[in-house]
C-alpha cells in the first residue's frame, strides 16, 4: 500500500450517509443540481421527484408513481425550504426556520445555507436526516452511493445538453463543483477527530501530528452534538478543522518505514479486513464520489 493510498483511505474517508454540516451541503448540492434540472422539459426533470410510496422490502417504488416537488406561496417551483419540506422528516419547530441565504444574484450561498440548515435541526433537537434517494430523484434507491452517482450522472448530461446549459449558466454548474468539493472538505474533516482518536489508541509509541484545514465553517460557539446509538461518543465543535498529518507522523521518527508498516497495517484493518462493515462502507462512499469527480472531468465536452 502507497503512502497517497493511506491519505486516501484514511483522510477522505466518511460516514455512509451525510449527517451534520456535511448532509445539509448534500441538500444543497441537490437544491443546485434541481434547479438545473428544471431547465429540460418537465418529462425529462429527474431531479426533485420522489416515489409516491417505496417498498422498502423489495427495494422497488409501488406503481412506479413519481412526485414532483411544488413551489409554495405561489411560487412555481421549489425554492431551498420547500425543497426540505419536500424531502420530509422536519418537525413544525424545523420547518418554520428559512434555511435559505441567497447572495445578490439570486444563487444560493452553499456554506451560509449549510450553516443554517444545520443549525435549524440542532436548534430544533434532531440530527439532520438522511433522506433515501428515492425521496429526491426519480428512480432513485435507499443506497447512499446510487445516490451521490445518480445526481453526478444527471448533472454531467445536463451540461452537455446545450439548451439547459444555455438556460441554466455555466456558473450554475460552477457552482455544484464547487458544493461538491466542499461536501468532500467537510465529510474529511467530520472524520477527523475519530480518525485522531483512533491512531492514538492503535498506534502506541507513535506521536500523532495533527494537520490543520482551516476554520470551522459552523462554529458558533462549545457545542456537543447528541450522542446516537451509531455515534455513541461524539466529538464536541471546535473552532477549527483537524485530522490525522499521517506523512508528518510517519516521519516523526527516525525509521519511518517501520512507522509506515503500522500504520498501513492499522488502516487496512480498519477500512478493509477488520470486522467493521460500517468502516468498509466508508470506503465505498468515498470512491463513489471520486468516481463522479472523475466522470465530470471526462464526461464534460
Amino acid at each position: 500500500m502507497k503512502i497517497s493510498f493511506i491519505v486516501t483511505l484514511s483522510v477522505l474517508v466518511t460516514a455512509v450517509c451525510a449527517g451534520g454540516y456535511q448532509g445539509c451541503l448534500e441538500r444543497v448540492w441537490l437544491f443546485e443540481s434541481y434547479v438545473i434540472d428544471q431547465h429540460n422539459p418537465v418529462a425529462d426533470q429527474k431531479i426533485g421527484w420522489q416515489c409516491k410510496k417505496w417498498n422498502n422490502a423489495n427495494g422497488v417504488c409501488e406503481g412506479d408513481i413519481w412526485v414532483a416537488c411544488k413551489g409554495r406561496q405561489g411560487r412555481t417551483k421549489c425554492n431551498f425550504d420547500d425543497f426540505q419540506k419536500f424531502l420530509g422528516n422536519q418537525t413544525p419547530e424545523i420547518a418554520k426556520v428559512s434555511q435559505g441565504v441567497y447572495r445578490a444574484d439570486g444563487s444560493l450561498d452553499n456554506t451560509a445555507t449549510a450553516k443554517k440548515c444545520l443549525w435549524a435541526w440542532r436548534n430544533g433537537g434532531k440530527p439532520v436526516f438522511n433522506f433515501r434517494g428515492h425521496k429526491a430523484v426519480r428512480n432513485g434507491k435507499v443506497d447512499h452511493n446510487d445516490f451521490i452517482k445518480r445526481i453526478g450522472t444527471i448533472n454531467n448530461a445536463n451540461y452537455n445538453k446545450p439548451d439547459v446549459r444555455k438556460e441554466a449558466t455555466d456558473a450554475a454548474f460552477k457552482r455544484v463543483d464547487d458544493t461538491l468539493t466542499r461536501i468532500t472538505q467537510a465529510r474529511q474533516a467530520d472524520h477527523g477527530p475519530h480518525l485522531i482518536k483512533s491512531a492514538k489508541n492503535n498506534l502506541p509509541g507513535m506521536t500523532i501530528i495533527e494537520r490543520d484545514m482551516g476554520a470551522n465553517p459552523f462554529y458558533d460557539g462549545p457545542y456537543t452534538p447528541p450522542a446516537t446509538p451509531k455515534n455513541p461518543s461524539p466529538a464536541p465543535d471546535t473552532p477549527r478543522w483537524t485530522t490525522v498529518d499521517f506523512e508528518a507522523t510517519i516521519n516523526w521518527v527516525t525509521t519511518p518505514s517501520n512507522s509506515r508498516a503500522l500504520v498501513t497495517a492499522w488502516l487496512d484493518n480498519l477500512y478493509r479486513t477488520g470486522g467493521d462493515n460500517s468502516a468498509k462502507e466508508h470506503w465505498q462512499v468515498l470512491r463513489s464520489y471520486k468516481t463522479m469527480k472523475d466522470q465530470t472531468n471526462r464526461c464534460r465536452k
